[in-house]
């Protein structure tokens, strides 16, 4: 993709890319990136390098996130443990950077902002399969990639698997071969990461894919190039049949257990008992929580009642009810308005040319975080708010200026760097 020649143009279009080809194998690195971003994108606001530029799409989408962190922190200010609050809401300053990232973007005029997220995301989904293959086949491992976690690695895995497979619908023969290229090496490390729950998730993934270009699939399929990458992803799970037999023999054993009545701290066990724990601790407060610093602290009565171990947990493993325990009714409510925003503003955008792009591009990342949050980590994750919260202001950005523009007026003039 050639890069624009003027700098803040130039800048942009590489700092999306790397935003989707870093998550899965760079970790905290587009964490990182993304307040470098806001940091930046203050001072330039501050020094007039580019206008302060939102329609109304854009100020729904920052507002919503505010009201997100505004819920967390005053449910955190009516609970106890006061002086633990700093420490725990932390994070929830990367939900206020649509306020000054999305300008920054919209100062790129004419660009086309989601080809080369797209671009990046095939990139990253491949690269991730690699580190996969290096980090299970070779080492014996659980593949983690630079994430540092399984969970996140096959979370960050599964998006980019699906936003990488977005690139089917162009024009473009190479980008047609990068979007087989994403689909397969994405669930190559997402399979590698043995992250039972994530696996599941890739179904409703693989359904909307489908829904987006079922023709241009089953053409590409056929291919030479997209067999040769099919034979290539059937090697690759062939070299760690030993990890992948004896995780599926570990979950077999899992349910058995269960299904007998045995109690157990690991695995399938752990989480029925973090989620019965979490549902009373939810009933105790249902309307204001328990404060997000008190999250774990909360479920501590119900899990000593069966005299196993309580392991360390910093989450329920289900992002919905981690943030019911925090804030009830109010923070689960604004949760779920988070994770909606993003689609509602790509199916109420302008019906421009990338307007399906942006529509699917909302739905896979929503689905895949909803999906995979049901028995892992949503937010409160460095990786995992950063690539939500950029995803979203990328979508933002993305929708057209038309009639219901509606600008700060001041003098700013865009600079070239």
């Amino acid at each position: 993709m050639a890069l624009p020649k003027n700098g803040i143009d130039r800048n942009n279009v590489i700092s999306i890319f790397l935003m989707g080809a870093l998550p899965a194998v760079g970790g905290s690195v587009i964490s990182v990136m993304l307040y470098s971003f806001f940091v930046w994108a203050v001072a330039s606001l501050a020094l007039r390098r580019f206008e302060f530029r939102m329609i109304r799409s854009d100020r729904i989408l920052a507002s919503t996130f505010t009201v997100f962190a505004a819920l967390i922190l005053l449910t955190a200010l009516i609970a106890p443990n006061r002086s633990e609050i700093p420490h725990s809401i932390i994070w929830l300053l990367a939900f206020l950077a649509p306020w000054v990232v999305i300008p920054r973007l919209r100062s790129s005029k004419g660009i086309d902002l989601l080809s080369p997220y797209l671009v990046g995301a095939a990139v990253g989904a491949v690269i991730a399969a690699f580190v996969a293959l290096v980090q299970s086949g070779m080492l014996g491992l659980r593949s983690e990639g630079g994430a540092g976690n399984p969970a996140v690695f096959s979370i960050m895995s599964l998006c980019l698997m699906g936003i990488g497979g977005l690139n089917i619908a162009s024009t473009s023969r190479a980008r047609q071969i990068m979007a087989i290229a994403a689909v397969v090496g994405g669930t190559v490390a997402l399979v590698m990461s043995l992250t039972r729950g994530v696996a599941i998730a890739i179904l409703p993934v693989f359904v909307l894919l489908l829904m987006f270009e079922s023709a241009r699939w089953r053409s590409i399929l056929i291919r030479p190039i997209s067999l040769a990458i099919l034979t290539a992803a059937t090697i690759a799970f062939y070299s760690v049949e030993r990890i992948l037999d004896r995780r599926w023999d570990q979950t077999v054993r899992e349910f058995h257990g269960i299904l007998m009545g045995k109690q157990t701290t690991k695995g399938i066990g752990e989480r029925l008992r973090l989620w019965e724990a979490g549902r009373d601790a939810f009933l105790d407060s249902p309307f204001w929580g328990h404060g997000i610093q008190n999250r774990m602290a909360s479920l501590v009565p119900e899990l000593s009642k069966d005299d196993l171990p309580i392991r360390g947990f910093t989450h329920a493993h289900n992002g919905f009810l981690s943030f019911a325990i925090d804030g009830g009714i109010l923070t689960l409510t604004a949760l779920i308005a988070v994770l909606c925003v993003p689609v509602f503003i790509a199916w109420r955008a302008p019906r421009d040319s990338n307007y399906r792009t942006r529509l699917f591009l909302a739905l896979i990342v929503s689905t895949s975080y909803a999906a995979s949050g049901m028995t892992q980590i949503m937010f409160k994750h460095d990786i995992m708010d950063a690539f939500f919260v950029f995803c979203a202001i990328l979508i933002a950005a993305s929708i057209p200026a038309g009639p219901g523009l509606d600008p700060t007026k001041t003098n700013a003039k865009p600079s070239a760097s």
